[in-house]
């Protein structure tokens, strides 16, 4: 027997391609010979989707919100989020000199090296905060 899955599927197929429900009961009827699509095989059920697909139909997935971390679970820095700080570094023109990013960081985390997210994400806002007023003295005096 078709699995509720299927069933699910053929009707999603079916609503992307435009395609109400006496044109698909007939072809299901035309192409399995019955007339619930309750009626068919799991074998009979994926010809009617690949039809669909071919169709025109999309199989996607859906997106899952991300779950909530448990309260005592610190999720570590991210590769962007290393990326984005060394850009804004470069942007400072602190490359040069590492010390300066090393006591903004002891300011703004109270540490020398980045560990959580949550750290990254205060020491982005502060360099972002510093390349915008970096920029507008520059507007101001150029």
């Amino acid at each position: 027997m078709i699995t509720d899955k299927q069933i699910k599927t053929v009707w999603m197929l079916a609503r992307q391609v435009g395609i109400d429900s006496d044109l698909l009961h007939d072809m299901v009827l035309k192409q399995t010979g019955k007339e619930s699509i309750k009626a068919l095989s799991k074998t009979e059920g994926e010809a009617i989707i690949r039809t669909l697909i071919q169709s025109g139909g999309k199989l996607t997935k859906k997106r899952r919100p991300p779950k909530a971390l448990p309260l005592n679970v610190v999720e570590l820095i991210s590769k962007e989020q290393r990326w984005l700080i060394h850009q804004l570094v470069q942007e400072l023109g602190w490359t040069e000199n590492p010390e300066r990013l090393k006591g903004f960081m002891a300011r703004v985390i109270k540490k020398g090296q980045i560990s959580t997210k949550q750290e990254a994400i205060k020491v982005i806002q502060g360099l972002k905060g510093m390349v915008e007023r970096k920029l507008n003295r520059r507007a101001n005096n150029g």
